[in-house]
């Protein structure tokens, strides 16, 4: 049999105590126990980020690579239209 007591008040038996003994005694106070806490690291968070992410829409994705084959797709406004919307998704 295991020595080790469950978590929460003490077993007077493995304390070589009574509950008779105990009884008239008022009950020993219990130390509050801490809170648990995670952290996450940054690259952790980034990855749920990218998980979070909708589908990989490849109809779109071929659409562009065959406009940027052609030269068509390169314009500054498009870029920046690019960019703005990959730092929305990732913010």
């Amino acid at each position: 049999m295991s020595n080790i007591s469950p978590i929460g008040r003490p077993n007077p038996a493995l304390l070589g105590r009574s509950d008779r003994a105990n009884s008239s005694q008022a009950s020993p106070a219990v130390a509050p126990r801490g809170q648990d806490q995670v952290e996450l690291s940054p690259r952790a968070q980034l990855l749920s980020k990218i998980a979070q992410l909708p589908e990989i829409r490849q109809d779109l994705v071929d659409r562009v690579r065959s406009e940027i084959d052609s030269g068509s797709y390169d314009t500054p406004e498009k870029v920046d239209a690019l960019m703005d919307n990959l730092l929305e998704d990732l913010a």
